[in-house]
């Protein structure tokens, strides 16, 4: 429940952005990566992609900010936006990395090598 608190209150502060290089700006597009990327390592953790959730939800989240600056190229209202989608690839990034490792249940892969113990005692 925090958590969709601090994201309504980080899109709340995001509304008031302007299209160029201003901190604003791209707090906005940092803001919007970070949701992006939190919400499709949720989608995929939930459709069963487990062991590569955060990657995927980073994945998704970066294209749709590179997607949308090549859109603006299409459509004549200026240049690629470097700045603009590298910012989003960040908050992307940090968005999957904390909701995969934080926020949704850990995963043990096989391939890591855990070994368990699990020990009983019978009280008499």
């Amino acid at each position: 429940m925090k958590v969709r608190y601090a994201c309504l209150i980080l899109a709340v502060m995001a509304i008031n952005a302007e299209a160029d290089d201003s901190f604003n700006s791209e707090f906005s597009h940092f803001v919007g990566g970070a949701v992006m990327g939190a919400g499709f390592t949720a989608v995929a953790d939930y459709y069963g992609y487990r062991e590569h959730r955060g990657w995927i939800g980073f994945g998704i989240a970066a294209g749709i900010g590179v997607a949308g600056e090549l859109y603006e190229v299409a459509d004549g209202q200026g240049g690629f936006g470097t700045l603009d989608a590298a910012v989003n690839a960040l908050g992307a990034a940090l968005g999957a990395y904390a909701t995969d490792e934080w926020v949704l249940v850990p995963v043990i892969y096989p391939e890591s090598g855990y070994v368990g113990l699990v020990g009983r005692y019978h009280f008499r």
